[in-house]
């Protein structure tokens, strides 16, 4: 098992990418993983070498306020029983999924794609382009295991940490989130990790690449079906 810095991962992501003719990478699981700050190191990376698109989950995410009114229910693994909470981002309902896969449908196809994001306050200042010559497209993100995938075009990421490192990486980033108090992050995240494990775990075999977060940021390898890091010492 190998342990290392997220810099040198990002590295051996994008060179194998290329070498591959990879032109997708997907990022995904649970939240203070670091899958935001590996997706910054492999489009800057990938920059050195041309284009990259970063299409992030958040941007698609139905409206907080919405979800928060509405409840559903899940079987909770952990003792087989129903639960009932409030919609999380482990949940596919919870994202405007058709408006990502016309990006992607748009790319794949050579066509540039605009887009508007949730946070832009006018189309001169704020439109984003997908640019459809780009080296590499990374979505990002805990939903993008609700998005279909072409293997031979593709390499998936799957990226954990244990529950108290999430829990005090959720705490450090409080004041940026809707979760302003430590108490009220360690309250939601039994519940949360209760949906994660029902709803976005079972997708974690379906990736290449397998990752485990320490708690000073450095990676373990778990799993590495392709060969992506086999060069490293």
């Amino acid at each position: 098992m190998h342990n290392f810095i997220p810099e040198a991962l990002a590295h051996k992501i994008v060179s194998f990418c290329i070498e591959h003719k990879l032109r997708f990478v997907f990022i995904s699981g649970n939240g203070g993983a670091g899958k935001t700050e590996l997706s910054k190191l492999i489009r800057s990376e990938t920059q050195k070498y041309g284009p990259c698109n970063t299409i992030d989950m958040d941007e698609f995410v139905v409206d907080t306020k919405l979800r928060n009114s509405a409840s559903l229910s899940w079987i909770d693994v952990d003792n087989g029983l129903e639960r009932s909470g409030k919609y999380s981002t482990t949940f596919a309902a919870s994202y405007f999924l058709q408006n990502i896969k016309a990006i992607l449908c748009n790319l794949e196809r050579g066509n540039n794609y605009w887009h508007w994001p949730k946070r832009a306050k006018s189309s001169k200042e704020s439109i984003l382009e997908y640019k459809a010559d780009a080296l590499i497209t990374i979505v990002e993100g805990i939903g993008s295991v609700f998005i279909e995938k072409d293997n031979s075009k593709t390499l998936s990421i799957f990226m954990q940490c244990d529950g108290e490192i999430e829990i005090n990486r959720r705490i450090k980033r409080a004041k940026y989130s809707n979760e302003q108090d430590p108490n009220e992050v360690r309250r939601l995240y039994e519940e949360r990790n209760s949906q994660f494990k029902a709803n976005i775990l079972p997708y974690a075999d379906e990736h290449n690449l397998i990752l485990q977060s320490r708690d000073d940021f450095s990676l373990d390898v778990i799993k590495d079906e392709l060969g992506v890091l086999c060069n490293i010492s």
